[in-house]
């Protein structure tokens, strides 16, 4: 009797050690679960976080053209201040007012520019895929080039800058050019900064970026001093700047691409259109030419 007794309450305390044993394991799976989730959610609102809502690790190629070491400091520092690690910069002195390509006239310093426009575009043309890597895209800058500075666009964009928290640096800067970017894949050509423009579009058409505050518009422009390019497009553009050129007879970088616009009916994408800075000079887009600062030495006469 008492054997059975025994056998009876090892069997029940066998039952019993058994469930303690699977609520244990139950609930140790379930606060595992718990953190997994956890961990998964912190994944999550990272990768929507605003640091990594920046542009992509590896640097965009971009050349500053300059004729001296304070203005290209100057454009340097304007340039990584706002957005570091954005770019890789590459010094390209402008060509010599005695280069043997030059024909001594009152144009020698436009020619000059033109010329290392040119020099600058086959430079981009012939990268190998390994230099370039993941970007198509390079940019190329004249050495008085500002970025419209947070003051500025608290005072005058008020929306744009509470939204953004617009500082130095800002990363949605960053990504609001790679938008442009992707909208203009297919013309291989960004313009950054616009002088004079001649919208072609209408409220209809505007292209806006993913947080309606930036307008992305096709237009004809002036200038030529913030610029990105795919690889495809410089290893053409002079071949078509040149055809325009000698039907219109222009001599300046700035409005030979205009005519080739005009003509062609190219019509480039420029970004942030509605950013109009300095008032009364032409100027659009958060890229403008800082004049005031470094005035230009490249003039239509010598």
């Amino acid at each position: 009797m008492e054997d059975n007794d025994k056998n009876q309450f090892r069997r029940w305390f066998t039952r019993i050690s058994l469930i303690l044993i699977l609520t244990l394991i139950v609930f140790v799976m379930n606060q595992w679960g718990k953190q997994s989730n956890s961990c998964r959610f912190l994944i999550v609102n990272n990768r929507n976080s605003s640091h990594s809502q920046s542009y992509r690790g590896q640097r965009y190629l971009a050349y500053i053209i300059t004729s001296t070491s304070p203005r290209f400091n100057a454009t340097y520092t304007e340039l990584t201040t706002a957005l570091p690690k954005f770019f890789k910069i590459i010094r390209k002195p402008s060509v010599s007012h005695t280069d043997s390509r030059i024909v001594p006239n009152n144009y020698v310093r436009v020619s000059s520019l033109l010329l290392t426009h040119i020099d600058t575009w086959h430079e981009i043309g012939s990268k190998s895929d390994h230099e370039l890597g993941e970007n198509d895209w390079v940019f190329v800058f004249e050495d008085d080039v500002g970025i419209v500075p947070p003051a500025i666009m608290n005072s005058f964009y008020r929306k744009i800058y509470t939204i953004w928290k617009y500082a130095k640096p800002n990363p949605i800067l960053g990504k609001t050019i790679e938008e442009g970017l992707k909208l203009a894949k297919n013309d291989g050509i960004l313009y950054l900064g616009a002088c004079g423009p001649v919208f072609m579009d209408n409220d209809t058409n505007i292209q806006n970026s993913r947080n309606r505050l930036i307008q992305f518009r096709r237009g004809v422009y002036f200038c030529t001093h913030a610029i990105a390019y795919t690889k495809w497009r410089t290893r053409r553009f002079w071949s078509a700047l040149a055809t325009y050129r000698l039907f219109q007879r222009e001599v300046g970088s700035g409005t030979i691409a205009r005519e080739w616009q005009r003509l062609s009916k190219a019509y480039p994408f420029s970004a942030a259109a509605n950013i109009h800075w300095p008032p009364n000079t032409g100027h659009y887009g958060f890229f403008y030419q800082t004049r005031g600062n470094h005035p230009s030495i490249i003039q239509e006469k010598t």
